[in-house]
């Protein structure tokens, strides 16, 4: 489903939600404002951790992210399958299972493979992508530039701070 800044927070408002930070927000950047610095504001703004593989983690901690986990996006996508046991073998992420991941910083279609794996019935799926994608409960719509992909950012992050 596509939708922008607003209705997205009034989705996420009171759910446990993951920040799933992919290889991208290491790469782009807008105007001197790393994609990795829009993920942190929005992992700090929601109060959610970030699950985070390869070299994001240490620049995430960097820039202040509060809570950050090592673990490939496909690791946390498969745990979601199944019945959370923080006692077992699930991440020590969250105490309790999320309802809500949301993907920054990976391609339109690594986002769709992730996205797929998991069904609506275990956890929603937010993207916030220059590219619209499909079977996400919610998705950033197309973009037609970096600048409004980074003003749907923008947007976002300001409807975070109006609560």
């Amino acid at each position: 489903m596509i939708k922008k800044g607003k209705a997205i927070t009034k989705y996420l408002k009171g759910k446990r939600v993951v920040v799933v930070a992919g290889e991208l927000c290491n790469q782009i950047e807008f105007d001197g404002k790393k994609l990795l610095d829009y993920a942190v504001e929005i992992s700090n703004k929601l109060s959610a951790p970030i699950a985070a593989a390869g070299n994001t983690p240490i620049p995430l901690r960097e820039k202040g992210a509060k809570l950050v986990t090592k673990m490939w996006a496909i690791e946390l996508m498969n745990f979601l399958r199944w019945p959370w046991d923080k006692e077992k073998e699930h991440p020590d992420i969250m105490d309790e299972k999320p309802e809500a991941v949301l993907l920054i910083g990976y391609s339109a279609p690594i986002a769709q493979s992730l996205v797929s794996t998991v069904s609506k019935n275990d956890c929603a799926t937010v993207v916030l992508g220059s590219k619209y994608v499909e079977g996400a409960s919610y998705s950033f719509p197309d973009s037609s530039s970096f600048k409004q992909w980074e003003q749907n950012l923008k947007d976002f992050i300001e409807s975070l701070e109006g609560k």
